[in-house]
């Protein structure tokens, strides 16, 4: 295991951004490298204009939909469902798999883990802090490893 931080719950704040519904395969440029949004995924633009797709079948646990983007097709204003999640802070780069494709994140990144081994992700420091609230130590059970 890489040098970390040790096991936190964090709780995802109510941060409102955008979601575009993908119609089409296509790559999208996240700040920890290319990633693939498939047909009926959604395309996320974060507080610092970041992108990240959402595979489909996660989102409506993740997030609630609050509207239509006027002039945007297919895009929507949503909402982060305020949730607990266990999470890390990596203390040198790692690199790890996810449905097939390598996530990297630098030293001081968070790694964020929504439950199964495939949800989870790395988030830039800045990012997390304006977007998680760290709640309290994880006990044992709660641990997770990339």
């Amino acid at each position: 295991m890489s040098e970390r931080s040790r096991t936190y719950i964090a709780r995802r704040r109510p941060i409102e951004m955008e979601a575009e519904l993908v119609s089409e395969e296509q790559v999208v440029e996240t700040w920890e490298g290319p990633r693939t949004a498939y047909p009926g995924d959604y395309i996320m633009t974060g507080v610092r204009g970041e992108r990240w797709p959402v595979p489909g079948s996660e989102f409506d646990k993740l997030y609630d939909i609050l509207g239509p983007v006027e002039e945007k097709e297919n895009t929507f204003r949503v909402r982060k469902k305020v949730m607990e999640v266990a999470v890390f802070q990596t203390y040198e780069p790692i690199t790890f798999r996810i449905r097939g494709e390598d996530f990297h994140a630098n030293a001081g990144y968070f790694i964020i883990s929504y439950g199964d081994e495939d949800s989870r992700y790395p988030c830039e420091p800045s990012v997390f802090f304006e977007t998680f609230e760290v709640v309290r130590p994880a006990d044992e059970e709660e641990d997770f490893s990339v």
